[in-house]
């Protein structure tokens, strides 16, 4: 192939060039979704705006119009808006292609949520402060994010763990659902986004949220981290 035609790499942290496949995954594997949706119902968070923060296909934005009367959901990745767009078409819900730094509304939100992607964020601590800033008097934020002993685990660890959830998967989702759930998690450009993550630990994820967000309250996840903060009103 000659040089002035060759394809530069895909970035492995960008969802564009598999955003379908994404949202399929996301689909058949959404643990956070559950337990997102029972936390608001725990905490009987509705009416108001919602933001979504790196909303990826739109699943969770989806879920918040039902509660919430205005849902704004953002993520870096044009082409998993797009899909949100075509899939997850919602009136009360406002899709944007932008990087949650840039995400500004003077009349704040009642509910900030941001599952599984601050670890995509180069600047952890800048991008918690901007959340905290977009929250409302009275609001509340909920944070959830991956977290390992380890900044990324190696490739065998995940190859490993689709392997193991293989038979629950057939269980549930049947042979043919469960068997293109095992192959995209073993694929190559799944994997190599993976080993393209920054994860923290458990503990370095509380204080480091903790700073931004002080009397927050944190859940275990297992394979994550969970950080519930109210904005007092006073």
């Amino acid at each position: 192939m000659r040089g002035g035609n060759a394809v530069p790499p895909a970035d492995p942290q960008s969802f564009d060039t598999f955003a379908g496949d994404y949202d399929r995954y996301s689909d058949l594997h959404d643990p956070l979704g559950d337990w997102l949706a029972a936390r608001l119902a725990e905490l009987a968070l509705h009416g108001g705006r919602a933001l979504d923060a790196g909303c990826g296909s739109g699943r969770h934005a989806q879920a918040l119009a039902d509660t919430y009367d205005e849902v704004v959901a953002a993520d870096l990745s044009p082409a998993l808006i797009e899909t949100a767009r075509l899939r997850r078409p919602h009136a009360k819900v406002r899709y944007e292609a932008l990087d949650l730094h840039h995400v500004t509304d003077e009349a704040g939100f009642d509910l900030v949520v941001c599952m599984a992607t601050l670890h995509h964020v180069p600047d952890l601590d800048k991008a918690l402060q901007h959340l905290r800033s977009l929250v409302r008097p009275g609001g509340t934020a909920i944070l959830v994010d991956n977290v390992s002993p380890r900044p990324t685990p190696a490739r065998w660890a995940y190859i490993t763990g689709a392997v193991y959830e293989l038979p629950a998967d057939l269980v549930r989702l049947g042979p043919r659902d469960a068997w293109w759930l095992f192959r995209f998690r073993t694929g190559r450009r799944w994997l190599d986004h993976l080993l393209s993550d920054r994860y923290l630990t458990r503990g370095q994820y509380e204080r480091r949220y903790a700073a931004a967000f002080p009397g927050a309250a944190f859940d275990d996840l297992g394979f994550a981290h969970a950080m519930v903060w109210h904005h007092d009103a006073a």
